[in-house]
């Protein structure tokens, strides 16, 4: 199918029904045609650049042919009708397809989803702090999104994205993204990689129950005595780990639901191994996943690639400006948190699609290092076109503008040098370089 009809089918629920029914905030809202439906209302949402908006409305306007101008409180007061968590559905959507369409790769036969939070700078108001809390700095309150997220590391999908006050228990929100996560991969084999702030007995034992496998960076003071046996044993040991006594009396004080809930699990299968990752010590790495299907050294590569996650915020909220907000009422901003896990799909799936086409040659060429397509510029060149995308007038048409876009991405290649890191400078680095000369804008 290609990312092309996979655009060509969002935009088909966009359309529907079914999805106008997502949108609407209140029973009333979008039941009638008016100047700003529904589906344009969202098309303007995922196409906007950030620029004042009166030139956003007007560029809108142009290109998608509305029968007259719209003004900015009246696009506004369309904007407070929409759901956001409709936004969240058409990510999802774009997400799905990729997986129902056999577009994806696996790592050992497995997709390789890691999940981990972030904060947001939002506008400060009393509804923003009421809705996600606030953290102080420099004497002032600023009002703190948390966002936890699930993405696809191997092709480079979000998943899932939830929204939450700042502060948050990330570690409870794993459950919530499995159950949005496992009935879009098609039934394939899902392998979760978590860092050390997750594992905990009661998320082990709650992935053993729902027969998904992880593996996840562990504290030091995590399983000290299974890491100490696993040592001994040369680095990689598999055993079973009793939910004992001992060891859950802090569950006890802090949650008796979950204490009950261990205390009568049985022993949990798990694999210890520890692995370098490029620290000065061996890194301690709890898994469900055997040595038959990984090695340790794949185990490390895995926690490796964990790193998409962190790619992944950094994309959202700096090269595509996420928090350049359309407006300061929360239901405005979460708006355009969802629209841009929407864009961030669409981006890499156009770049995975403009390194499949250009393989062949890449190969020819020769190079020193493998060759990636340069992901912020497959963001800039789909923020220019989207506009034409999204209001273009039949299949035909877009199919044509996709496919100079893949042709146009598979030239822009940027090399992959593997175990390339740079050291962190902390308090001394140089704030005032940090993105005027590194983080060019994308658009």
């Amino acid at each position: 199918m290609g990312v092309s009809g996979r655009i060509g089918r969002d935009l088909e629920l966009i359309r529907s029904d079914a999805f106008a029914e997502s949108c609407r905030a209140r029973p009333a809202d979008f039941t009638r045609r008016r100047k700003m439906p529904h589906d344009l209302l969202v098309k303007s949402v995922v196409a906007r650049k950030g620029r004042t908006l009166s030139l956003e409305v007007r560029e809108f306007a142009r290109e998608a042919h509305m029968a007259g101008p719209i003004s900015v409180p009246g696009y506004l007061k369309a904007r407070r009708k929409l759901e956001p968590a409709a936004l969240l559905e058409l990510a999802r959507h774009h997400a799905a397809g990729v997986y129902a369409d056999g577009d994806h790769d696996t790592y050992g036969g497995m997709l390789l989803v890691a999940i981990d939070g972030s904060t947001a700078n939002v506008p400060t108001n009393p509804e923003t702090i009421a809705r996600y809390g606030s953290s102080s700095g420099h004497g002032r309150e600023q009002a703190t999104m948390g966002l936890s997220a699930a993405f696809d590391v191997v092709n480079r999908q979000l998943l899932d994205l939830r929204v939450n006050r700042g502060g948050f228990d990330e570690r409870a929100e794993v459950p919530a993204h499995l159950e949005a996560v496992l009935p879009m991969v098609g039934g394939g084999r899902v392998a979760l990689v978590l860092d050390r702030g997750y594992p905990s007995f009661l998320l082990m034992a709650t992935l053993a129950d729902m027969g998904v496998d992880y593996v996840m960076r562990c504290q030091q003071n995590f399983m000290s005595a299974e890491f100490r046996e696993c040592g001994a044993a040369g680095g990689d040991l598999e055993l079973d780990l009793e939910l004992a006594y001992p060891r859950l009396q802090h569950v006890r004080r802090a949650d008796p639901g979950a204490w009950a809930y261990l205390m009568g699990h049985g022993p949990l299968r798990v694999r210890c191994a520890l692995v370098d990752v490029g620290g000065g010590a061996p890194e301690r790495l709890v898994t469900t996943i055997g040595a038959d299907e990984l090695t340790a050294g794949e185990l490390a590569e895995v926690y490796h690639m964990r790193w998409g996650v962190e790619t992944c915020f950094e994309f959202m909220k700096d090269r595509l400006q996420m928090e350049n907000f359309t407006g300061t009422r929360p239901r405005l901003i979460e708006q355009d948190v969802y629209a841009t896990a929407y864009l961030v799909n669409v981006a890499f799936d156009l770049a995975n699609e403009a390194e499949r086409e250009a393989a062949v040659d890449i190969a020819a060429r020769g190079y020193k290092h493998a060759m990636a397509v340069n992901r912020t510029v497959a963001i800039g060149v789909l923020k220019d076109e989207l506009m034409r995308l999204v209001t273009a007038s039949d299949d035909g048409a877009r199919e044509a503008m996709m496919a100079d876009i893949v042709a146009e991405l598979g030239r822009c290649l940027v090399p992959i040098r593997p175990a390339r890191a740079y050291g962190r400078d902390g308090l001394d680095r140089n704030y005032a370089n940090r993105y005027g000369n590194t983080h060019k804008r994308a658009f």
